[in-house]
């Protein structure tokens, strides 16, 4: 028997019973203490999301442009050039420092105790604030334009603790991924030549595995601890995906983009298949919910349609060139009434046709 990861529910959230909607959503966080995530919108207010899908406001004039963390209780946010820290419990204002010659701030990521480093786009340099004290928080510039260059951009970034560093995605063609030590600041590339372009989120599982939010193409990576391996998680219905938050307490990989969230849960069990049984592709459920899993031994073509029972194309889940490696597939949310239908799959090297129900 082989063990693989499976992934489970897919939702998609855009508007509420009470009326509020989701709007130039650029970053989203997992709360455990009220079990919700919240997110950023294009008009600065900060949207709590319930279990239920249920949208409200967060906190009284709480804003929060661009990325935003939680760590010890509070929820720091940029707003403008300005972090602010939010106690989650009174959504009161606890904390603010606004950061002397910032052009952009735009990622964000912390160690869990007293340290915010965030990003500054357009100044292509990375703050470290110390939040130890929120009354006076201090800052200073650890990394700049000399680390960086000017082919890409800093953006987002997530704290790597086993390895003494933050990791920073950048924005740009041919995206590299490049690495901050603490303790030294010496900046280092940790991937070249990601492949994508103009990467905006990053951010780490409870197994020590790294996912990427792309623009170009509009896809998630996930990378393995030491970045020697990745796999393509194609999620229909992703636009322009920011900055990503995956919460362990919950195994749930959230995608911020336009005016959406979409959620992507990956099961705590894993599922058997007989490894005789296993040629080039694998189809399997996860919560109901079909994953295609294939890989690819070079760039390709690939050609992917949902087919009716008649063998009619309802939904084209991708065509165009696929990267070389493992692509995982999930088919939820992508507007089919529930049924069986016919996964179809050509490539240069696949060419397989499979059953699948939605539900």
């Amino acid at each position: 028997m082989k063990n693989i990861f499976t992934f489970g529910v897919l939702v998609l959230l855009s508007v509420n019973l009470l009326g509020q909607s989701l709007s130039g959503v650029e970053s989203v966080e997992y709360d455990p203490i009220n079990n919700r995530y919240l997110a950023s919108s294009d008009n600065s207010s900060i949207i709590a999301i319930a279990p239920n899908g249920g949208l409200s406001y967060f906190g009284t004039g709480a804003n929060a442009a661009y990325g935003m963390e939680v760590m010890n209780g509070t929820l720091f946010a940029i707003d403008e050039t300005t972090i602010k820290g939010y106690d989650l419990v009174s959504e009161n204002e606890v904390m603010s420092v606004t950061i002397s010659g910032a052009l952009f701030l735009n990622g964000m990521g912390n160690n869990g105790a007293d340290k915010l480093w965030v990003s500054d786009f357009n100044g292509y340099d990375i703050y470290e604030i110390n939040v130890s004290n929120l009354s006076s928080p201090t800052y200073s510039m650890v990394a700049n334009q000399n680390d960086f260059g000017t082919t890409n951009k800093p953006n987002g970034i997530v704290y790597d603790g086993a390895n003494n560093r933050i990791l920073i995605v950048n924005w740009g063609s041919n995206a590299p991924i490049k690495a901050m030590n603490v303790s030294t600041y010496a900046v280092t590339t940790v991937v070249a030549n990601t492949g994508v372009g103009n990467i905006d989120g990053i951010d780490a599982d409870g197994d020590g595995n790294w996912y990427i939010a792309s623009w170009s193409p509009a896809r998630i990576t996930k990378y393995n601890n030491d970045f020697t391996t990745s796999e393509v998680i194609t999620v229909p219905g992703i636009n322009n995906p920011a900055d990503i938050c995956y919460a362990p307490e919950t195994d749930t990989l959230a995608i911020p983009g336009g005016n959406q969230v979409l959620f992507v849960g990956f099961a705590s069990t894993s599922v058997g298949i007989e490894e005789e049984n296993f040629e080039n592709h694998r189809v399997f459920y996860s919560s109901g919910f079909p994953v295609v899993q294939f890989e690819l031994s070079a760039g390709q073509d690939v050609q992917f349609d949902i087919l009716d029972i008649s063998g009619r194309v309802v939904f084209t889940v991708m065509e165009g060139l696929q990267p070389v490696g493992k692509h995982s597939v999930v088919l939820s949310s992508i507007g089919l009434y529930s049924g069986a239908y016919l996964c179809r799959i050509t490539s240069k090297e696949l060419s397989f046709t499979d059953r699948v129900i939605i539900p």
